[in-house]
């Protein structure tokens, strides 16, 4: 018996249904429990051993880097990744971040300008991509205390180069039905220092800040600030890819940038449906192909 939470909102259920039926008619595997490992309950979209079946993955790429990723958490202590909801959940954004970006990742290892040209094309709100040299998943900047100093990472990384050489980063930040977190950090002093030396929040927000705490729109923003910074980047962008149905994000997004006195052109969101209909379309069977997959898998809700 499949038993799903009465507390879904709207678009959670549809996407719960989706996961659902994708898991049962195409995957045709039992449901799992969840949302944890020691749950009780079954849910339509959890899936059972997904280590080990690689169900949650709509590549071999996507799969054996999320391995990786699990495994690199040995000697990056501060990764966040958690292991059962990565391989098991198909509802969370984590696993749909490596679908995304897994293969792209492996190409650019022997197809760099063709990388380059799509990456080009699914984030055409970015005008100094020229050249794409770096793609990373479950990125967290070491060591944090040069940074933020707490546990915020970036979904994705992708370092690229202008056309005059000059280096930049994209940070991005992937959500399906999960929202941008409004718990708030607890380690606020080098984020306050970070703010201030900026400049790029008005009094009112930084003294919100200093008050309350940073919001996970915030750490991101700053972070990927901090991380261009340092490592000398001439360009930087904070992008949210979730779906269109995510009303939340372009609020906050919007709330932020009444705040801001300068940058606010570096956080934007593309849709989830807009990225993955730019890459369908690409002239590259491979990445087409795969980015169809992760449509009917994700956003197919016909």
């Amino acid at each position: 018996m499949e038993i799903d939470p009465v507390s879904d909102n709207k678009f959670t259920a549809k996407c719960r249904l989706l996961q659902t039926t994708y898991r049962r008619d195409i995957l045709k595997e039992p449901c799992g429990n969840g949302p944890s490992e020691n749950s009780d309950s079954k849910h339509g979209n959890m899936l059972i051993n997904g280590k080990v079946t690689g169900s949650n993955f709509i590549s071999e790429s996507a799969f054996e880097f999320a391995k990786q990723k699990s495994l690199d958490k040995q000697i990056i202590k501060d990764l966040t990744i958690e292991e059962y909801r990565l391989f098991n959940n198909m509802l969370s954004s984590m696993p749909m971040c490596f679908n995304l970006f897994s293969d792209l990742r492996k190409m650019l290892l022997t197809n760099e300008s063709e990388v380059s040209n799509i990456i080009k094309l699914m984030f055409k709100e970015i005008d100094w991509i020229d050249k794409v040299t770096y793609i990373d998943i479950e990125f967290i900047p070491t060591p944090i205390k040069d940074y933020t100093n707490d546990k915020s990472a970036f979904d994705a990384l992708i370092i690229v180069k202008d056309k005059k050489g000059k280096k930049g980063v994209i940070s991005i930040e992937t959500k399906y039905t999960d929202l941008l977190g409004s718990n708030t950090s607890k380690n606020s002093d080098t984020k306050n220092k970070i703010v201030q030396e900026g400049n790029f929040f008005d009094e009112q927000l930084m003294d919100k800040l200093r008050l309350k705490g940073y919001k996970q729109i915030h750490r991101n923003f700053i972070l990927t600030y901090a991380y261009a910074k340092k490592n000398n980047f001439s360009n930087w962008a904070n992008v949210i890819i979730s779906p269109e149905e995510d009303y939340l994000s372009i609020k906050e997004i919007a709330e932020l940038k009444q705040h801001m006195t300068k940058y606010d052109n570096c956080i934007f969101k593309i849709s989830l449906e807009d990225i993955v209909q730019r890459a369908i379309g690409i002239d590259n069977k491979e990445i087409s192909d795969l980015m169809t997959n992760f449509h009917n898998r994700y956003i197919n809700f016909n």
